[in-house]
């Protein structure tokens, strides 16, 4: 025969799921920073610095105007420059200082020098670039893609251009050393260590937005549903540090990671998120008194690090 639930055990029930919630609460810490002028209100998509004091950032309207903006003094003045009359979605450097910047419908811009003015290239594809990085040899990669497929992965080896397509759209990439990259998108996992080929990993469950080595063995992704995967053998085996789609865990829209080496790193996303390790991920800290700002791109060079937003924010803090 069954019994009725008692009120004691109702009680009870209720004390124990409170307590599991309170156990599985983040650290959270203050962090000194200071909110920088960007002249603009548009969204600032992504940000590079080459040293302490030269910095850059990209973004505008999707469909309207493309900024770039430069500083010469650790971001205490920014010069806004109009760039295209669509937005651009990411900038870097290469190892000599070489700058490139992707956008809408293959936009794609480089500079020879940090403080030249831009160049203006054509790509013979019309892609929505969405992230771009460099090897040691300064070979580039490029991906994108729109409305989570229509993914495109470019490769620019001694000039020569290699472009491979794929059912789902693409918006991080990053190389772990002088022969190997990784990419992410929506339900994506890839890798390529021989030049060409595309390896597919066994992974599924978030829209993974951006991917970092740190060092050739040891990276990090993040996915906007909330799920961080770290690999230690340079992206052969990816491991869930967290599930995004777990029913115990909440969601924390992750749009950008950075790790200034294999132990320390920054998360930022969606409505003033900024997380802090200091570990490798094993434990994070979540930063209290940040901007309410949809965090879009983090980056730290020499101690000094400096977020972007989606409300046009651009953010300094020290490490």
């Amino acid at each position: 025969m069954k019994h009725p639930t008692s009120k004691n055990q109702l009680n009870f029930l209720v004390l124990l799921l409170l307590t599991f919630a309170c156990s599985c609460g983040k650290d959270k810490i203050e962090l000194t920073w200071e909110k920088q002028n960007s002249n603009l209100n548009s969204t600032l998509t992504s940000v590079y610095f080459t040293d302490a004091n030269t910095g850059h950032i990209v973004g505008g309207d999707a469909w309207s105007a493309g900024y770039s903006l430069t500083t010469t003094d650790g971001g205490a003045n920014w010069l806004v420059d109009s760039l295209a009359n669509k937005k651009m979605n990411a900038v870097g450097f290469n190892s000599n200082d070489v700058g490139y910047a992707v956008g809408m419908d293959g936009y794609f811009f480089k500079k020879e020098d940090p403080l030249d003015d831009w160049t203006f290239f054509r790509l013979p594809r019309w892609d929505i670039l969405n992230e771009i990085c460099f090897n040691a040899e300064n070979n580039i990669a490029i991906v994108g893609g729109a409305g989570f497929q229509n993914g495109v992965a470019l490769r620019f080896d001694g000039g020569v251009m290699q472009v491979d397509t794929f059912e789902n759209e693409l918006s991080g990439v990053c190389y772990s050393d002088a022969n190997t990259i990784h990419a992410v998108g929506y339900g994506i996992v890839l890798r390529s260590d021989n030049g060409g080929t595309w390896e597919r990993q066994d992974i599924e469950g978030d829209f993974f937005r951006a991917v970092h080595f740190p060092s050739s063995e040891v990276g990090y992704v993040v996915g906007s549903a909330g799920t961080i995967m770290k690999s230690t053998d340079g992206g052969l085996k990816w491991d869930k540090i967290r599930d995004g789609s777990k029913i115990r865990v909440s969601n924390k829209p992750f749009r950008d990671v950075f790790f200034t080496d294999d132990e320390h790193g920054y998360i930022v996303g969606e409505d003033g998120l900024f997380w802090i390790t200091e570990n490798g991920g094993d434990d994070w800290k979540e930063v209290k008194n940040f901007s309410d700002d949809d965090l879009l791109s983090v980056h730290v060079v020499e101690g000094q690090g400096y977020v972007v937003s989606k409300q046009g924010g651009i953010f300094h803090f020290e490490e």
